[in-house]
């Protein structure tokens, strides 16, 4: 099996983004760590699997995972494709059936699909539109939005017909959840009906970057329709929660980390996600010294060497956990949870030298059991939320707009953010003036502690203050 990129660490340093954060270095060295990691998992497919020439892999063997592969593209799509994460997705729409099925998980030997097809376990969390749009947002490349329409259309209906309950909720299973050993036994899942919902939002939104407002309205309704199902049937006002259902629509009480999808799929009022926000606060449940634990620490099967979803904290529910914060407006909670997830990576990584799949909530320490090595998704955390939530980057180039959030004392930046066909270069000095190069036109909205401001810059090099 051939695979890994045959690159230096100075030839990775030229060509991807490079933060600045003087008083942050252990965060950037974790950050250049998982790129080193990132870049061992190119693989190339073969005649036999049909999989892409190159691709990136979910290092978890040489089977092509659906949700790690959505997962990776949050911080792989910083890399302008030398981690090759849309030829990734196109392994999964390439052996697509022609109902819009795909499965969660197709052999490196042959390509074959592991599990039947009307299984739950067939399946995986429906990301991929939601994964594209990520990608979008950096290259604004509107012909891959139109080539993949077809695939992520389809897929939706796939789903709607053969995995929506009468009561307008979704089945899966805990191994198709992704959430293989969670202790859910459930008739309507909320994370799986949460990322229809999601999938809805995020299918409505592609359609109107495309031009197709019948089909942009179509998917508006679908998502305002599971909104309606998902706070009738699985909100809890009394325990201000989220639960799975039975098959009688009754609550099924076994608190996960699941239960905060909603808070992303944006199918919440204040009032819901203010209450999510405190269980997500409370030490007694997922506020503990790594946050957040896929299991709540005071549910009774909740093992504190993690047990994979039976309390291990993982990279891709923090990464759900703290865009959906994001989304419903706690952003200054976003970054604590962001520092405190980032910060015992380091630890850890101090600690044994690596990164890894899963992690103990309560100490600095790997999950057991945890693969090592592990970028795959672990990457969302030391790539992906050190430009987006600490130096505090938000890209949407299909519109020729950049926020900065600027919450970091003192000189920081980064360096090469892909924008466009182009690059992007953010700095601000001691003295809050901010220096910005880019090689195309762009509207720069910085919002700091003390000040904000909006400029519109031509390409080029340019000098402003912040108020």
């Amino acid at each position: 099996m051939t695979m890994g990129l045959t690159l230096g660490m100075e030839e990775l340093r030229a060509a991807l983004p490079q933060p600045e954060l003087p008083r942050r270095p252990e965060l950037v060295e974790l950050y250049w760590y998982a790129w080193q990691l990132a870049a061992r998992m190119v693989r190339h497919g073969t005649p036999e699997n049909n999989f892409s020439p190159t691709y990136v892999d979910a290092a978890f063997g040489g089977n092509i995972f659906q949700w790690d592969t959505c997962f990776i593209a949050t911080f792989a799509r910083y890399s302008r494709e030398l981690i090759p994460v849309l030829p990734a997705f196109d392994n999964f729409y390439r052996l697509q059936d022609t109902d819009g099925y795909i499965a969660r998980e197709y052999r490196w030997e042959n390509g074959a699909r592991l599990w039947a097809k009307r299984s739950g376990d067939s399946l995986n969390p429906p990301l991929f539109a939601w994964a594209e749009w990520q990608v979008y947002r950096l290259t604004a490349d509107r012909e891959r939005l139109r080539t993949v329409w077809p695939h992520l259309d389809s897929y939706y209906r796939y789903l709607e017909q053969w995995h929506r309950n009468d009561d307008g909720t979704y089945w899966i299973t805990d191994m198709g959840s992704g959430m293989d050993n969670t202790p859910r036994f459930a008739a309507g899942w909320i994370d799986m009906t949460c990322q229809q919902a999601l999938n809805a939002t995020m299918l409505s939104t592609i359609a109107r970057e495309l031009g197709d407002d019948v089909a942009a309205e179509h998917y508006r309704e679908q998502h305002q329709t599971l909104a309606n199902v998902i706070n009738s049937h699985m909100w809890d006002e009394a325990d201000g929660f989220y639960w799975d259902v039975d098959a009688a629509g009754l609550a099924i009480k076994s608190k996960t980390v699941a239960a905060f999808w909603p808070l992303l799929a944006g199918v919440t009022s204040q009032l819901q996600a203010a209450k999510l926000v405190g269980h997500l606060n409370d030490p007694q449940t997922f506020w503990r010294t790594h946050p957040f634990p896929s299991l709540a620490a005071d549910h009774p099967f909740y093992k504190p060497h993690g047990d994979y979803w039976l309390g291990s904290v993982w990279a891709p529910t923090n990464y759900m956990v703290i865009k959906g914060l994001t989304r419903a407006g706690y952003a200054d909670f976003a970054l604590e949870a962001t520092l405190r997830h980032l910060q015992a990576l380091e630890r850890v990584y101090r600690n044994t030298g690596t990164l890894w799949e899963n992690y103990r909530a309560d100490e600095d320490a790997p999950g057991i059991p945890a693969r090592r090595d592990f970028v795959g998704w672990t990457g969302c955390g030391p790539i992906a939320l050190l430009l987006e939530d600490v130096i505090g980057i938000w890209i949407d180039a299909h519109k020729a707009y950049v926020r900065w959030t600027i919450r970091e004392d003192g000189p920081h930046g980064v360096k090469q953010l892909p924008f466009g066909p182009g690059l992007l270069d953010l700095h601000i000095d001691a003295q809050r003036t901010l220096t910005v190069r880019c090689e195309s036109s762009l509207q720069l909205e910085a919002d700091g502690v003390r000040g904000t401001g909006k400029w519109s810059f031509a390409a080029g090099t340019h000098t402003v203050t912040l108020p």
